[in-house]
């Protein structure tokens, strides 16, 4: 049963069990029925799998999607009269260009058009384009692997000679096969300090080990994966030219940073090279060549299959209005609606030199990037549909967007951002906001641009994040942020000293609106243009975040706005984050509360609020930006085995824990009603005793919280617990997770404490 499927006939279920009882309650009674007039909802029908194309009837359906749009759009221009709805039947749609619906399509307040998958039938939306007429190579390429000779075939595909298509991703089926890569290594340039100073100096410059890089003659071809200075980030970059004795290769466009070593964290492996014959030597892998039209591919199995499949494109479907640089005049399309329809086979962007990026580059702006994009769009819809098999993004909102409904989907297998809000630049133009995201299943996001979160929230406000279901990711699962007053030139006086940041890097620079924001001379004043306010994080499930990529968290915000609330999240296995949930620089009056942790807990800075959570295995982490007016209170604190992490800082990968390191961070973060407990009595009273004596903890205490069952996931307190003497209030876990598989139900069939990694004591295991 498709997800589609599976949805709608839970919601006949229920239609159905109300009027069974409705019918029960009013027996007797005289029952007024209310009838839909049929000739109120035009319908056209479309079927792939016809031989010629029809009139849109159901008897006699139209071939493409292209053509119900057309004839649709004739009824709005007769002026509709009520509902209309396009029924796509089962079977695969090939598209060689994207489904576009502009101004002329929009359904304006009254009505709405509604493209479907026909009941129970799968309509699969794809460009991809069979790859076929392969060949045993015999004839061996300079450079090929020894091991790969009589194992290696070839194609010919002449659309990509010069590079007129020039695909990122190959497809078997529903496999992503692996582009052929070299063993990684770390770039021999060490970035100069200071590093913060310097990161943005000479970024399409590599300095390389060996022979790992050589001067090909495809070079347009090759690209290099690698993380560029920092372990939050990946770059793709193309090569544009290669000295080989110098062992210096320079880059089309510029990385992030400066392609160094990263600094920080000691990583054995940073940067990779990708799509060359020479590192063609593991079976599955596969290299495109453009000047010679060919791809050549290494079959794991040694056979071929009927379905090797590449994308024509990256983005499969566009809602677009007319966008305006000036703060008002925007004209969206309204009232489209896209339901239980499968989008798959799109490629990833490449990076171009026009590309401005939003922080830290982990996206781009205003970029064709996503499977499915609405670009000037209000009060439309992508519900229960299914996005798969895609290298680039999944959903992306950009510019203005208001009141988009983003519910039931799943998304997963793809290259980058499963979800991506992404409103105007800092300034006076304020216009994505109010977008409902609910019931997402998201999961094996990011295989490319490892960095890409599930949700991005950027410069967009008054948005609720409820319900989903988000494991198995590489990096965040959550990110809110902006443009951080640093970037105007008002630098932290703490951490940010003695430079500015160049006003020609592609990271935020484009995107201020100056004419606007005038020269702000505080952070107050810059922050005044962080448009990421009133977000609700509400209810959602996340766990295996952070599997690949370091300094992250399943939940950040960074310079989002105020007023932003991180409520009643299951959180758990976020592998390598130092904390589960972080307010990082510049973010102010945002709220998290009433979250369920199982890690290393929350991380503060600046003017935020932590209250009534409950951490399994870690606690609270202070940093000396955290400004006054923070408040940590009500939350319960559960130590990990023999370690105690109520309240710590951090200086890199250093934990500090001592009563000099906390008094200072304490008296900002003015800490009070907690709940500290841990299986190691001792270490955990001589912890909070020491708190006590820093001045903070008046009413603090050490005690067991009572659970009434925590192995199996009962989280209520028993009669007694201290908790309730604190004001500490029960958090209803009924309502986290999807909202047909609550999320607690869901661990207690499977078993609570292995899913979750706990035993009965509360520690973490592995």
């Amino acid at each position: 049963m498709s997800i589609y499927e599976k949805r709608v006939f839970m919601k006949v279920i229920k239609v159905t069990a109300f009027v069974l009882i409705a019918a029960l309650v009013f027996t007797g009674c005289k029952v007024r029925h209310i009838e839909t007039d049929a000739s109120e909802v035009s319908r056209f029908y479309v079927s792939p799998d016809i031989s010629f194309s029809g009139d849109g009837s159901e008897d006699t359906p139209f071939a493409t999607i292209t053509e119900a749009r057309d004839a649709v759009r004739g009824l709005i221009a007769e002026g509709l009269k009520g509902d209309v709805e396009v029924v796509l039947a089962g079977g695969t749609y090939i598209i060689d260009e994207t489904l576009r619906f502009g101004l002329e399509d929009s359904a304006g307040d009254e009505f709405t058009v509604t493209y479907k998958a026909a009941f129970g039938q799968e309509p699969i939306i794809s460009s991809a384009a069979k790859i076929s007429g392969w060949k045993k190579l015999t004839q061996f390429p300079a450079g090929l692997a020894n091991a790969a000779k009589g194992n290696v075939w070839v194609a010919d595909v002449p659309e990509t000679k010069g590079g007129n298509w020039r695909f990122h991703v190959l497809y078997d089926g529903e496999q992503t096969l692996p582009r052929a890569r070299s063993k990684g290594f770390v770039p021999t340039g060490i970035c100069p300090e200071p590093f913060l100073a310097t990161r943005w100096t000479e970024k399409d410059t590599l300095e390389f080990p060996g022979d790992v890089i050589k001067d090909w003659e495809n070079l347009e071809d090759i690209e290099i994966l690698i993380r560029p200075t920092h372990q939050w980030l990946v770059n793709y970059l193309t090569l544009a030219s290669v000295n080989e004795k110098r062992h210096i290769a320079r880059t089309t466009v510029e990385g992030t940073y400066r392609l160094c070593e990263v600094v920080v964290n000691d990583l054995t492996e940073s940067c990779w090279v990708e799509n060359v014959i020479d590192y063609l030597d593991e079976p599955g892998e596969w290299v495109l060549n453009t000047q010679e039209g060919k791809v050549y591919y290494w079959p794991a199995d040694g056979v071929i299959g009927n379905d090797i499949v590449a994308p024509k494109l990256r983005e499969l479907l566009l809602v677009e209005g007319e966008n305006v640089e000036t703060v008002e005049g925007d004209i969206p399309v309204s009232g489209l609606i896209f339901e239980g329809l499968i989008f798959t086979c799109g490629d990833r962007d490449v990076w171009t030199s026009q590309d401005r990026g939003i922080q830290h580059d982990w996206d781009m702006f205003d970029k064709d990037n996503a499977v499915v994009r609405l670009r000037g769009a209000r009060d439309c819809a992508i519900k229960d549909c299914v996005i798969r098999n895609a290298a680039g993004g999944g959903i992306r909102v950009d510019l203005y967007g208001q009141n988009i409904e983003i519910s039931g989907n799943e998304i997963f297998n793809i290259g980058g951002t499963a979800i991506l809000l992404c409103g105007y630049g800092p300034g006076n133009k304020d216009v994505n906001k109010g977008h409902l995201v609910q019931d997402n299943h998201i999961h094996d996001i990011s295989q490319f641009y490892l960095h890409g979160p599930a949700f991005f929230i950027w410069q967009s406000g008054d948005n609720k994040i409820l319900n989903n279901y988000v494991h198995d990711i590489p990096y965040d699962a959550v990110v809110l942020s902006g443009v951080r007053p640093r970037f105007f030139g008002v630098m932290d006086p703490i951490k940010w000293k003695g430079y500015k940041i160049p006003r020609n890097i592609r990271e935020n620079m484009p995107l201020i609106r100056w004419d606007e924001v005038g020269e702000p001379k505080t952070a107050v004043e810059a922050l005044k243009f962080a448009h990421s306010k009133n977000n609700l994080i509400q209810d959602n499930e996340f766990h295996n975040v952070m599997e690949e990529l370091g300094d992250g968290n399943a939940i950040y915000f960074s310079c989002a706005g105020d007023d932003n609330i991180a409520r009643r999240n299951l959180i758990y296995k976020t592998l390598k984050a130092s904390n589960e949930i972080r307010f990082d620089d510049d973010q102010e009056h945002s709220t998290i509360t009433e979250n369920i942790i199982f890690g290393r807990g929350i991380k503060i800075k600046h003017t935020n609020y932590t209250t009534n959570n409950i951490i399994i295995g870690g606690g609270v982490a202070i940093r000396p930006e955290t400004a006054v007016g923070s408040k940590v209170g009500r939350n319960i604190m559960y130590g990990k085995g023999g370690d105690v992490f109520f309240y710590n800082t951090n200086v890199h990968d250093i934990i500090l824990k001592s009563a000099k390191d906390l008094k200072p961070l304490l008296k900002l973060a003015r800490p009070d009603y907690n709940l500290f407990y841990s299986d190691n009595v001792r270490a955990g009273e001589e912890f909070v005793s020491m708190v006590k004596t820093l001045g903070h903890e008046e009413n603090g205490l050490f005690a067991d919280p009572m659970f009434v069952d925590l192995e199996n996931g009962d989280l209520r307190f028993k009669q007694g617990s201290p908790a309730n003497t604190l004001g500490i209030k029960e958090i209803d876990v009924s309502k986290i997770g999807l909202l047909d598989e609550p999320s607690f139900e869901r661990l207690r069939k499977e078993g609570f404490a292995e899913t979750i990694g706990i035993d009965a004591l509360g520690s973490l295991t592995d």
